[in-house]
């Protein structure tokens, strides 16, 4: 294309200068800018375009900024650039190589030979020289050092969001550890406890059906709250104890089952029987502490087994009204039920204070002062021949205790044995009779009560029960109901408080109310306004009636002159020539 090509009538070269020898080099250097604002402007417009490209000037720096430097005689340069060689040749040294040897634009000819003449020479247009502007801190902040500002923000946020997801994986997979370790104790602990409850509920069942709770024993394996299927031993012990209640025999009659009854035991026997005043009465009424280990030994071998009044009598509550019937007791075929009664269980001060200072000694006969907890179990303590107070089974009930943790399937469903005390004399060895406040004053008697109430709720913890022997030993088949109300008034009023309830009255000195065998009258009346319905008494035959409001039985007495003169009386339940003490000599009749 050449300026031919143009629809407007206008010459660019004569216009600007293109196509001029001198300005080959500038016009070659021209042909990269195709448009030249600032050019443009300073050669139209001169000092104005200068002020005009300031205003405006971009914040931006979009490169090398350029200064004019311009060779006209009537603009003076100012500066340094004053005084320095503007001449063409001195420009032209400064022009690259490229540009002094740049060939003419396109339908331009090419510069004529150095022996031609000269053509006038055209004005020169404005050269440009190029200087790099400084660049403001701001904008050096802004090209250089913000970018790298933001580059380090990023690759700081880059590895704060590695390291963060990191941790947060780490942390992942150690809470999913815990987890999974925790889900894992958890199970074995819910394993173990399961494990160790199948174990417990074995053990206590044994323990049930040993003493021929049966149903006890069923119902807690079927509580279990494990799956059952992964303890085989809980089906076995299941089908055994169902098996084993399928067998039992029915006792439903209650004249068939004895009360063997005891006096406290006599501990020293030599001191008992040595004893001036009652010596005799001791060898006649009373059994000695191994006689009685090796009754118990024998009602054992004999399959024997306690039990309790209310394993075989049942009450049926009315509103205010209490009836009394028969039920019948189950055992396995073979075992036979008795009842076993201790009598006097009070350790009256004639048996252990030979001073009458109201404090056992060595002088004493031989018997147990009172009972008294030792680690938890109940035991008897005394005051022995050395004047030493110690502390051992020296009386029933510590016996009877060990003898039925050694041997389980002696006790029906945890019977013991019955327990009738006076009052007059406090009971169990502790002086609770009110009449002691005025010797030894009241905090003794309130320490008394205290000791007391202690080793009752171990007695009743332990399954004994309770029954008065009337207040102060009386044969209330010889008083008169008004005497019987003065007495046992003492006894509601001193002893039922300690032990809490009794509804149980054993008659003292083989004595009874009625002849008959029914209860009527106002004696009766007397001891069941008291609270009383049931009765026991004494007789070489046992015997229990059952009446719609009472319950009336016969116990059988054991004692040394029996034991030793009508021996066959004990012959269903021991051989009682064979348990008989040797220091008992001649017993008397």
């Amino acid at each position: 294309m050449n300026e031919k090509d143009f629809d407007l009538d206008f010459d660019f070269e004569k216009e600007y200068g293109y196509g001029t020898s001198n300005n080959d080099a500038a016009a070659k250097q021209d042909e990269g800018d195709e448009f030249d604002l600032d050019t443009l402007l300073r050669s139209e417009f001169g000092e104005e375009a200068s002020d005009f490209t300031s205003e405006y000037e971009s914040d931006f720096d979009y490169g090398p900024e350029t200064v004019d430097y311009l060779q006209d005689q009537d603009m003076p340069l100012e500066g340094s650039f004053a005084d320095q060689d503007v001449s063409q040749d001195a420009f032209d040294a400064d022009l690259p190589e490229e540009m002094m040897s740049a060939s003419p634009l396109p339908g331009e000819e090419a510069e004529a030979p150095a022996n031609e003449p000269e053509a006038d020479p055209e004005p020169q247009r404005p050269v440009r020289r190029e200087r790099r502007k400084p660049v403001s801190p701001m904008r050096r902040f802004k090209n250089e050092t913000l970018p790298m500002l933001i580059l380090c923000a990023a690759a700081l946020l880059i590895v704060v969001f590695v390291i963060g997801s990191v941790v947060r994986l780490i942390s992942n997979i150690r809470l999913n550890n815990e987890a999974s370790v925790k889900a894992s104790e958890a199970a074995v602990n819910e394993a173990q406890r399961q494990e160790k409850e199948a174990q417990n509920l074995i053990d206590t069942a044994a323990r049930l059906a040993e003493g021929y709770d049966y149903d006890g024993a069923i119902a807690l394996l079927e509580g279990f709250t494990g799956n059952k299927s992964n303890y085989p031993e809980i089906e076995i012990r299941l089908s055994e104890y169902k098996q084993q209640k399928s067998t039992l025999i029915a006792h439903n009659d209650p004249n068939q089952i004895p009360n063997l009854s005891f006096h406290v035991l006599i501990a020293d026997p030599d001191r008992a029987f040595s004893n001036r005043e009652f010596g005799g009465q001791y060898n006649r009424n009373f059994v000695t502490i191994d006689e009685f280990e090796r009754i118990l030994d024998q009602l054992y071998i004999n399959n024997y087994v306690l039990v309790d009044m209310d394993c075989f009598i049942s009450e049926t509550i009315a509103g205010e009204t209490v009836t009394y019937s028969s039920k019948p007791l189950y055992l396995p075929d073979g075992k036979k039920p008795f009842m076993l009664t201790e009598t006097m269980v009070n350790y009256f001060n004639y048996m252990i204070d030979s001073d009458g200072d109201g404090v056992a000694d060595k002088d004493g006969a031989g018997f147990a002062s009172r009972l008294v907890l030792q680690n938890g179990q109940i035991k008897a303590e005394m005051v022995n021949s050395s004047g030493e107070t110690v502390v051992g089974n020296y009386d029933l009930v510590p016996i009877l205790e060990d003898f039925i943790e050694a041997h389980p399937d002696f006790s029906y469903q945890g019977s013991r044995a019955l327990l009738a005390v006076t009052g007059h004399e406090g009971i169990f060895g502790y002086r609770t009779n009110k009449s002691v406040i005025d010797t030894k004053g009241q905090a003794y008697y309130d320490e008394q009560v205290a000791g007391a109430k202690e080793i009752v709720a171990a007695l009743k913890e332990a399954g004994y029960e309770f029954a008065s022997y009337t207040y102060k030993n009386e044969k209330y088949g010889d008083f008169a109901a008004s005497d019987i109300q003065k007495d046992i008034t003492k006894w509601t009023a001193e002893v039922l408080p300690i032990l809490g309830s009794c509804d149980t009255l054993v008659f003292a000195k083989s004595s009874d109310i009625s002849t008959s065998g029914d209860y009527t009258g106002s004696k009766f009346n007397v001891l069941e306004q008291a609270g009383f319905h049931y009765f026991i008494s004494n007789a070489s035959t046992p015997s229990c009636k059952v009446a719609s409001n009472y319950v009336r039985q016969l116990r059988l007495m054991v004692t040394g002159t029996q034991m030793a003169h009508a021996s066959a009386t004990y012959s269903k339940y021991f051989d009682a020539q064979s348990v008989l003490n040797d220091k008992r000599g001649n017993v008397p009749q």
